[in-house]
């Protein structure tokens, strides 16, 4: 399989840059894109070196309608354009964006000298859209105060579920990566007692442990969120992290996928209600402000 992008598949970063961008207009700009992309390889490991950081990994991904400004011939197979969902108060929006570029290390400052390498080089070239500095908070969880991404794929699972494969073989080795940035209402989750807030999730607070089958309501967020068809669980690779300020903070929410399906699946279970009117009570408590859908080629894709 082609060489994936260096941010798709490691696990345990500490820090991360998220950016979002639209692609200015003309060739020049596509031009300059392309070329950054191609470059961002080694440019991640020229600066890596530097900083004597090397966990430090990169990936850019580009969505549907910037696809073919940039790129001749076909199109990923399911690459196309964040569908925006809603229902009653919850909201999936779709925002703008047409460039995505994940940075993530185990410090901060690498991080940052990356990401400031890469706007120079897009200098003019597309416009920015939005910078979230993700970190990662106490054992791996949520400001919630609950572990984050309990049922994330492990080891060797984690490339089949995050990388295309022989279904698309112009693309095996991508992979197809969907955002989103929830904002917390911190102060209406923490006047839930521990065991409403449980209840809410699915699972303890203190120890991880998910609540058995009778005590979990089926409007808890794992209730709605693990899915099996066809007796396999739904996987995405997820590489969320809290971020924010003391005025305004949350998770940004990113899952790469062999298939845009899995999370598309999961975002519906906790938006729309289902027969029983039940949907995922976790958005009473955080809703998401922006929504875009990208796909992130092999390396070898990139260099042409």
């Amino acid at each position: 399989m082609a060489q994936p992008q260096s941010a798709i598949l490691p696990e345990g970063e500490r820090f991360a840059v998220f950016l979002t961008f639209t692609l200015a207009e003309g060739e020049a700009a596509a031009h300059a894109v392309r070329r950054l992309a191609a470059g961002l390889p080694a440019l991640t490991a020229e600066m890596a070196a530097a900083m004597a950081e090397p966990a430090l990994a990169s990936a850019i991904g580009f969505g549907a309608k910037v696809w073919p400004r940039l790129w001749s011939g076909a199109m990923p197979a399911e690459l196309v354009p964040f569908e925006p969902l809603a229902d009653g108060a919850r909201r999936a929006p779709a925002t703008p964006a047409d460039v995505f570029i994940h940075i993530h290390s185990g410090r901060h400052d690498a991080n940052m000298a990356l990401a400031r390498a890469v706007a120079g080089r897009l200098d003019g070239a597309v416009r920015p859209v939005e910078e979230i500095h993700g970190y990662r908070h106490r054992d791996g969880r949520d400001l919630t105060g609950f572990v984050d991404g309990t049922e994330n794929p492990k080891d060797d699972e984690r490339a089949a579920a995050a990388l295309v494969g022989d279904e698309d073989p112009a693309f095996a080795g991508g992979s197809y990566v969907s955002i989103q940035r929830y904002v917390h209402d911190l102060a209406a989750w923490e006047r839930l007692a521990v065991p409403a807030q449980e209840a809410v999730i699915g699972r303890t607070k203190a120890d991880d442990v998910e609540l058995d089958d009778d005590a979990k309501p089926a409007d808890a967020h794992i209730a709605r969120v693990v899915i099996e068809e066809d007796g396999e669980e739904l996987q995405v690779v997820r590489h969320s992290l809290p971020y924010g300020t003391v005025t305004e903070s949350g998770l940004y929410f990113v899952a790469y996928g062999r298939s845009p399906a899995p999370f598309r699946r999961m975002l519906e279970r906790m938006v729309i209600r289902d027969g029983a009117g039940v949907h995922d009570r976790l958005l009473d408590f955080t809703r998401a402000v922006t929504g875009a859908a990208f796909f992130v080629p092999p390396e070898d894709f990139l260099r042409g």
